[in-house]
């Protein structure tokens, strides 16, 4: 990594008094994860997005082999099993979810800091199947959805969307996208246009992957308990309240 991003995470970590996230990532097999990319000229990953908003988000890549759900033909609806439902998404991440919901803290000390070390935790599940909606039928447009939005602390891709599976830079977009609900981002807190918080969906190739005014507002000064993943409930009324 370059030295200078170096410098910046470090010192990123002391002002923050070492807290940071971490996002577990699990996957079905025939999917991939997000990939890193360049776009404009820069080399975007899911740390670089996020520390736009002075949040160091780290990416675990954990377990990449879970089956697909498979089951008994049903003649009335031959496609059942090409979508999941918020239950089998719930059941997946009970199996293979290690990290703790919620946050992890220990003694720590390096460089110039000393003191506590606490860690919050997301968990993404990359799903080969896609969205199924609240009527029951499946939806082939939904590229990702946060299912946790008691504690924000878990949120799905769906591979089977074509977006998802074929164009990596909407992909790794979306994916942060999803992440950002679990720090009580929501839709309004796009620019109308072309922010993360705006769905990949909804705006076609006009997108980038920053941050609005609004959204940094809320992840560098509003209360912590409004904004690490994992500690409560998710806020839908915009603006935010501190």
């Amino acid at each position: 990594m370059n030295p200078r991003v170096l410098f910046l995470l470090g010192s990123l970590v002391v002002l923050a008094g070492c807290t940071t996230v971490r996002l577990e990532y699990d996957r079905m097999t025939g999917t991939a994860f997000p990939a890193e990319t360049v776009f404009d000229g820069e080399t975007v990953n899911f740390t670089a997005i996020y520390l736009q908003g002075d949040i160091l988000l780290t990416v675990m890549e954990d377990t990449t082999d879970i089956t697909p759900l498979t089951g008994p033909a049903d003649p009335a609806d031959p496609d059942q099993y090409d979508y999941i439902t918020p239950a089998e998404i719930e059941t997946i991440e009970t199996a293979n979810r290690i990290s703790p919901i919620g946050l992890e803290s220990w003694s720590c000390s390096f460089w110039i800091f000393s003191g506590t070390c606490t860690r919050y935790h997301i968990y993404g599940l990359v799903a080969n199947h896609y969205e199924e909606k609240a009527d029951g039928t499946r939806s082939t447009s939904t590229m990702g959805w946060m299912f946790d939005p008691v504690e924000r602390s878990g949120f799905v891709n769906y591979y089977k969307n074509t977006t998802v599976s074929t164009h990596a830079q909407k992909y790794l977009r979306s994916a942060a996208h999803e992440a950002g609900h679990s720090f009580n981002l929501n839709h309004c807190d796009g620019d109308g246009a072309t922010t993360i918080m705006n769905q990949t969906s909804v705006v076609g190739d006009n997108y980038t992957y920053n941050f609005s005014a609004s959204s940094l507002e809320h992840l560098q000064n509003h209360a912590r308990a409004a904004v690490w993943p994992g500690i409560g409930p998710r806020h839908y009324a915009c603006p935010h309240v501190h």
